[in-house]
């Protein structure tokens, strides 16, 4: 029969689950996926185009599928207006290069269709409509260590245009409580969502804020998540910092390091025994202050772009 670019269908979703969770198998901290899962954090969604979710098929047997999809930005500052072209997730075996590239181009074609100049693939900069929560806490992104992934992407044109570094830490024991140079009080609760597309990605989840306040002023923030999926794996929900920032006036007084240390104890306390955050390759001022509390490097990941000529 050969290998054919079938469309999503929904009798799959078994084979497309176990094939995901053997792929991604020799990763601790990426959760594997079950077609419950799947429905929760894709299907529902109100912006899912089942149009977008790509089989191949070769022979009658699985042996791929790519989700490309029209959504919009997930983070604060996204325009919830704005639909965003992208490839959000690509699933193949090493041995299958021909599938891989295949699916990527037949996403690509489906993606044109929007007219728009540039396509996205495993890229963080709109942000993480689908599949939140499952790798290092995150969404999907194209990791070194999934070299087959990178060759489809190169291959159907899509250029790298954002590294950054997935650092995870064990936390065993409660964290040692941390002191900035200056008098901090810290203030807990829920993440501020601040238009529905945002609120509609993190559905099953309770982000968090934590707030720096210094005479009664926010001087900062932490934003994390504690994420039970990937417990199958690491025997424990792992933590995720999904966002930081300490205002400019405040900066290297250890403010940033009290925030990530006070979010940490209080994710322990909820159970979680690893912690994860992703920065960018060179933002190592960011890295040294996760570094100083037991984080590490873990894998190096890719956002990829694909510039097309006048929109065509």
């Amino acid at each position: 029969m050969g290998l054919a670019i079938e469309p999503y269908d929904r009798s799959r979703l078994e084979a497309m689950t176990a094939l995901y969770n053997r792929e991604t198998a020799g990763e601790p901290f990426i959760a594997p996926l079950t077609p419950e899962l799947f429905v929760a954090l894709v299907e529902e969604k109100s912006y899912f185009d089942p149009d977008g979710l790509l089989l191949a098929v070769e022979d009658g047997d699985l042996v791929g599928w790519v989700h490309a999809c029209v959504a919009p930005g997930s983070e604060a500052r996204h325009d919830p207006a704005e639909a965003v072209p992208r490839i959000r997730m690509l699933v193949y075996p090493r041995d299958r290069l021909r599938a891989g590239h295949a699916l990527v181009a037949e996403a690509t074609t489906w993606l044109r269709r929007t007219g728009r100049a540039e396509l996205l693939a495993m890229h963080s900069a709109a942000g993480y409509p689908f599949y939140r929560g499952l790798w290092l806490g995150g969404e999907p992104k194209c990791p070194m260590t999934m070299p087959h992934l990178q060759l489809a992407f190169e291959v159907g044109g899509y250029r790298n245009t954002l590294e950054s570094v997935g650092m995870v830490a064990r936390m065993p024991e409660v964290p040692e409580p941390r002191e900035a140079a200056v008098d901090l009080e810290m203030e807990h609760g829920p993440a501020e969502l601040a238009h529905e597309p945002m609120r509609e990605s993190w559905i099953g989840f309770e982000p968090l804020s934590t707030r720096a306040m210094v005479g009664g002023e926010r001087v900062g923030a932490i934003r994390w998540v504690v994420i039970p999926y990937v417990a199958e794996r690491l025997g424990a929900p792992c933590m995720n910092i999904w966002g930081m920032g300490v205002a400019e006036e405040h900066r290297r007084k250890g403010i940033a390091t009290a925030l990530v240390c006070s979010a940490m104890r209080r994710a322990h306390a909820m159970g979680a025994r690893f912690a994860s955050v992703s920065t960018q390759l060179w933002n190592w001022p960011a890295q040294l202050t996760y570094a100083a509390l037991g984080f590490e490097p873990h894998v190096v990941t890719v956002g990829r772009t694909l510039e097309l000529q006048g929109g065509d």
